[in-house]
């Protein structure tokens, strides 16, 4: 009984380090569909960046996209089109507008891992514009493409840039619609979609759970063999011990009888 128990035990604590190596990707790292938020240098009515007045940092902003009420955030690892609509007295549409009269592209930036603190990736932005028809109001040309590299939960490489001659996402109510075709790839090279690859960073077991991993093995090993010795092989080997004693005892005992 106390086998059976011990192999329970055993069975248990196997089943507990495989969960926790199952998932073993650092919290800094991102999963398949993450948001990652872009961020872009707002640029003032002269055109120039807007310096914060912490320690002359750079002033980045982001659309808050009447859609999620969030800011423009892309989706790692997912392939498929992102819309973001801004409103026109968003300070981002401002600068939006900006870079197209002073034909200065935006300053934008994007983190490459979960960090507290992460490192951050530029990412030019150009944007392009259309004088309407009726009035001399600039429309913006919110058709991009954005491709990305990823590698081990980290950005690698990215670039977003405008679709020219395309149609213009529709204007109403004073919110210019942006629209993303994202496209991922697995690594630095453009062979590898990343939503074709299986992750199987996420099924990594660090070398102290596989240590951990053998040392049970080699219990359960060691116990059901102990087992099945104690409970099987000992008792048979007795039995016919037993039985071989018997039979060899008879033809004395008979002699014994007829003297």
């Amino acid at each position: 009984m106390k086998l059976f128990n011990s192999v329970l035990v055993s069975l248990a604590a196997l089943s507990a380090v495989a969960n926790a190596g199952k998932f073993s990707s650092t919290h800094d790292e991102f999963k398949k569909n993450d948001q990652i938020e872009i961020q872009c240098v707002q640029l003032d009515s002269d055109g120039h960046e807007v310096v914060s007045g912490k320690k002359d940092s750079l002033k980045y902003i982001s659309p808050t996209c009447v859609e999620t009420r969030k800011p423009l955030q892309v989706y790692y690892g997912f392939d498929g089109p992102i819309q973001c609509s801004v409103k026109s007295d968003d300070p981002f549409h401002e600068t939006m507008l900006r870079s197209i009269a002073f034909d200065k592209p935006l300053r934008c930036r994007i983190p490459r891992n979960k960090l507290a603190f992460p490192k951050y990736m530029h990412l030019p932005m150009r944007i392009e514009g259309t004088k309407a028809s009726s009035d001399r109001a600039v429309r913006i040309a919110g058709s991009f493409n954005a491709v990305f590299h990823g590698q081990n939960g980290n950005l690698v490489a990215a670039s977003v840039y405008p679709i020219v001659d395309h149609a213009l996402p529709q204007t109403v109510a004073g919110v210019s619609t942006v629209q993303i075709a994202q496209k991922w790839y697995e690594g630095a090279g453009m062979s590898t979609l990343m939503a074709n690859k299986r992750h199987e960073e996420e099924f990594i077991i660090q070398p102290i759970v596989a240590l951990m991993f053998c040392i049970l093995t080699a219990c359960i090993v060691y116990v059901a063999g102990r087992v099945y010795v104690e409970s099987s092989v000992i008792p048979h080997a007795i039995k016919k011990h037993l039985a071989e004693r018997e039979h060899s005892g008879r033809p004395g005992e008979e002699t014994k009888k007829s003297q």
